[in-house]
């Protein structure tokens, strides 16, 4: 009898095929793959509704309609993780809409706090006699919103202690899900690496990241893997870097210990489909992957990278940030408010850049790199 557990995770997930729907979209290969599974959990980067509420934010709205479940069906997944940058585009009515249809096809979620249905943000899951525990967390933008209010759950190192200390009692194991990084960087900063160190130090088994749009490396830190980011599943979005049509499909392999076995895909590249990379796009992706792994458990090597990707952002950057001149100071000075000085969009967009731990790296470098 084979008691090991295997989890499949897969990258952001957007099934955004408006009012069509094909069941073609994922290649055979792909799904015996994801079959050979006991659960398969996804990052599902968009609420699943009709609202047209779209919410004050920088960046792009994202939805999808809510009768493409099918195609996270036709997937396979099990478990929707909700705590990502985009969850909250369409309001509490899109959170709520993604919950319900979701439920009413059998697909757990997780990674929202303040649930409507007072369900917790985190999941414990019962698979061959072992409670497996699931967090998912996220990068402070607009879908984490203020205390007390319905929205994704954010990433804070204070509540990720607490959180783990109480799923230890429950469960045997403990994976984290983390949403954050930054978008088309295949590596993570500095304080990533460390946040993820710092969630397996405090007990997680295992730590899976998503978001940057492009894959990653991964290291086994205290013989736990930490996968930094597995880029795309299934997302369909024009004008995108080539980077953005290859991703991982990480599987967990668990029993006496925990190992991680990554496989390359390809997703909507030539056409709308995701499937298994080829042998010799698979063994160029491998090797990539093992670069950039090294590269990740070299401190010096990821400094320099993070460094040099930080000075291809410079100017874009600094070009958000306010300029106070001498006329604006007057005007504060005197009393007009803020809002009447500089544009709304600039504000969401500087508070964005504040708020996003990804987002306030590159300021901090920027700041001290001012001089050179």
């Amino acid at each position: 009898m084979n008691n090991s557990i295997k989890l499949i995770f897969s990258g952001d997930f957007v099934p955004n095929l408006g009012k069509v729907f094909s069941e073609s979209v994922f290649s055979d290969e792909l799904i015996k793959l994801l079959g050979q599974n006991d659960v398969h959990i996804t990052n599902l980067e968009s609420p699943l509704t009709l609202s047209e509420n779209k919410i004050k934010k920088s960046g792009p709205h994202l939805k999808a309609e809510p009768k493409n479940i099918k195609l996270l069906k036709s997937a396979g997944v099990n478990i929707a993780c909700l705590a990502n940058n985009h969850i909250y585009d369409f309001g509490e009515e899109g959170i709520n809409d993604t919950i319900e249809i979701c439920k009413e096809n059998g697909i757990e979620t997780l990674g929202i706090v303040n649930r409507t249905d007072g369900n917790p943000h985190c999941l414990i899951k019962e698979i061959k006699g072992k409670k497996i525990g699931f967090l998912n967390y996220c990068e402070h933008e607009f879908s984490v919103r203020e205390h007390g209010l319905l929205g994704a759950c954010g990433f804070s190192p204070i509540d990720a202690y607490y959180d783990i200390c109480k799923l230890k009692q429950q469960a045997d194991y403990i994976i984290v899900i983390y949403h954050g990084g930054n978008e088309y960087y295949p590596l993570p900063n500095p304080e990533m690496k460390k946040s993820f160190r710092y969630l397996a130090e405090l007990g997680a088994d295992a730590v899976i990241g998503h978001h940057t749009h492009v894959y990653s490396g991964y290291e086994i830190y205290n013989c736990k893997p930490l996968v930094y980011s597995l880029g795309n599943f299934f997302f369909s979005y024009p004008g995108e870097p080539e980077e953005w049509n290859f991703g991982l499909i990480c599987t967990l392999n668990i029993s006496s210990e925990i190992t991680v076995d990554l496989h390359p895909i390809i997703q909507c590249r030539d056409k709308v489909e995701t499937k298994m990379a080829g042998e010799t796009v698979k063994q160029k992706m491998l090797s990539n992957i093992s670069q950039l792994s090294e590269w990740i458990q070299n401190e010096e090597s990821l400094i320099i990278s993070w460094d040099a990707f930080c000075e291809t952002k410079r100017v874009a950057y600094i070009k958000q940030f306010p300029c106070f001149s001498s006329l604006l100071k007057i005007a504060l000075k005197i009393g007009i408010p803020l809002k009447y000085l500089l544009p709304e969009s600039r504000v969401i967009g500087y508070e964005n850049m504040l708020r996003c731990q990804a987002h306030f790296e590159i300021i901090k470098y920027i700041l001290k790199k001012r001089g050179n």
